[in-house]
């Protein structure tokens, strides 16, 4: 009897749907409790900079390179955590716009470079 690891090709999961998931299950906390967890971070911003290391880390260990999902944890700390502007306020929708954005980039990713 032959093992079927051995007659399938080795493809892997599709871990790029973690980026999504973790992203929008931050947003999905946010609509729940949106009392901050770390400093001035809330559910929802901490989900999307999770999910853009995610990302990053996915991207980095990938066989092709892709520089945008490289980079994209940089511009979530920039937005979120280093210079989060209280006045112009961090709402809900800035962080539905960019757990949209890197579910595209996580998607763009998964079809193109694995």
């Amino acid at each position: 009897m032959s093992d079927p690891a051995e007659e399938a090709p080795a493809r892997g999961r599709p871990l790029w749907l973690l980026v999504p998931a973790i992203a929008f299950a931050g947003l999905a906390l946010e609509l729940a409790a949106p009392v901050p967890l770390i400093g001035s971070l809330t559910p929802g911003m901490l989900g999307c900079v999770v999910a853009s290391f995610v990302l990053a880390i996915l991207a980095i260990r990938s066989t092709k390179k892709d520089i945008v999902s490289i980079c994209i944890p940089f511009i979530s700390l920039y937005m979120f955590v280093i210079f989060p502007n209280p006045e112009s306020g961090i709402t809900f929708l800035w962080q539905a716009i960019f757990a949209v954005s890197i579910s595209i980039l996580a998607v763009r990713f998964g079809l193109w470079y694995q």
